[in-house]
């Protein structure tokens, strides 16, 4: 068994991901059009900083924004 990179639960198929945290990935990706949108433009590290600080973003959403945006600091530019 695969635990979550996270949480430790067990991982979704395919995923290093369990399925809430994996759902909460899914929401913050589809949810940056709406807010690039919404702002006239914003940047996606940007946009990870906003949510992971957002007091109306869930749990699981920060902690899937908090590893999106040190994946995000960590690739070479």
């Amino acid at each position: 068994m695969t635990t979550c990179r996270l949480c430790k639960r067990e991982c979704a198929p395919s995923s290093s991901l369990c399925k809430y945290h994996l759902a909460a990935k899914k929401s913050v990706e589809s949810a940056y059009a709406k807010w690039n949108e919404a702002y006239g433009g914003i940047a996606w590290k940007d946009y990870l900083g906003r949510v992971s600080q957002d007091s109306e973003t869930g749990l699981w959403a920060k902690e899937v924004a908090a590893m999106l945006s040190k994946e995000e600091a960590e690739q070479p530019q």
